[in-house]
């Protein structure tokens, strides 16, 4: 009796260790399974667990077992040790950081892990698939802007009701009675009044028209640069303008052609705001942080700034300070930044207005 207590020791330490193992492999096939990004960077900063789908997302690969800092560009290394020391040192006092990944298709967010007695562990980063939800909220944002468009119908309709006028009664009198010159004077007032409705049924169709990005890496610089020269010849010679650009700025995901209409349409407003005189002032800067880092487009005028009853209803649709303005431009800017995870700020200063564009850098 006295020998089997060892055996029956043993026995019991070998059906805990199955019982342990059938655990982790559980928790591995858990981890491995999930349909979200899984990756942990342990208490010394390094990574040293990815799942598959944060593998995709983030293409750890090699690095793992290195420090978090290999997975990040060297510029963000100021800000990234930032985060690190706040989770280390507890529990935020604010929401974890959310960013956007690989052309806003992910979420990103970061939690603290801790042992029962509340020691740091490391950092657990999450990303989830929000590709749909975006798209639901583009469907919102195309549905809020053609909401809006009923009140633009009576425009329209006067607009297009005067050339429809006007060909009528020159079709009708060169039935009845024109002569030779007066049929090629007609004739020549048809054609024009028909290009008029075109140009207006063209516009009305770029106003209702879905935005739907397409995004691949793009140098901000040339692009601003190009919009910007291009904008102040169209608005007349002597528009002023100049770009300050931070060095060494990376190329960010874009849609170009949104990126070329959200730049004209800043500079168009200002140029026509300032008329003849002032100068339009653009910077383009990174700025990194705990949320994420942006790319920031900035576009400041000399003009008389914009009405403070405006200001406060500046993004509603059709809320214009033109005599021929639409009231969608910044609405339509606004939209255009979202879609490229960032947003859309206007602000009077102390010599005219400022917008500020921000998009998401990565």
């Amino acid at each position: 009796m006295a020998q089997e207590k060892p055996q029956s020791n043993a026995d019991e330490l070998r059906e805990e260790v199955s019982t342990l193992q059938h655990k982790l492999s559980q928790y591995e096939d858990l981890i491995r399974c999930m349909p979200v990004g899984v990756i942990f960077i342990d208490d010394k900063d390094h990574v040293s667990l990815v799942n598959p789908v944060g593998e995709q997302i983030r293409c750890v690969g090699e690095r793992l077992d290195q420090p978090v800092s290999e997975c990040h560009p060297d510029h963000t290394h100021s800000s990234l040790g930032e985060v690190m020391r706040m989770f280390r040192a507890g529990p935020p006092e604010y929401d974890h950081p959310i960013v956007m990944e690989r052309m806003q298709k992910y979420e990103v967010t970061y939690a603290r892990v801790e042992d029962e007695q509340q020691n740091y562990r490391g950092v657990l980063w999450m990303a989830q698939d929000i590709s749909r939800r975006k798209q639901l909220e583009q469907q919102l944002m195309h549905a809020e802007r053609l909401a809006g468009l009923g009140r633009m119908a009576a425009r329209f309709a006067h607009d297009i009701k005067n050339p429809l006028n006007a060909i009528q009664g020159a079709a009708h009198y060169l039935q009845q009675e024109a002569t030779g010159d007066e049929t090629d004077e007609l004739t020549s007032l048809i054609k024009d009044q028909v290009t008029r409705i075109s140009g207006l049924i063209d516009r009305l169709n770029t106003l209702t028209r879905p935005l739907q990005p397409s995004f691949i890496p793009v140098d901000l610089e040339e692009i601003v640069a190009s919009q910007l020269r291009t904008c102040a010849i169209a608005c007349g010679a002597g528009k002023r303008w100049s770009l300050d650009v931070e060095e060494d700025l990376p190329h960010v995901p874009c849609d170009s052609a949104l990126l070329e209409r959200l730049v004209c349409n800043a500079a168009v407003n200002a140029f026509t705001a300032m008329g003849d005189e002032g100068e339009l002032q653009t910077n383009i800067a990174l700025r990194t942080e705990a949320d994420g880092t942006w790319a920031e487009l900035q576009f400041r005028d000399e003009g008389p700034g914009i009405p403070e009853q405006v200001l406060e209803n500046l993004f509603q649709p059709f809320v214009t300070t033109r005599d021929n303005g639409t009231g969608l431009g910044l609405t339509i800017m606004k939209e255009i930044c979202i879609l490229h995870g960032g947003d859309l700020s206007v602000a009077n200063t102390a010599s005219g207005a400022e917008v500020i564009a921000t998009l998401a850098a990565r």
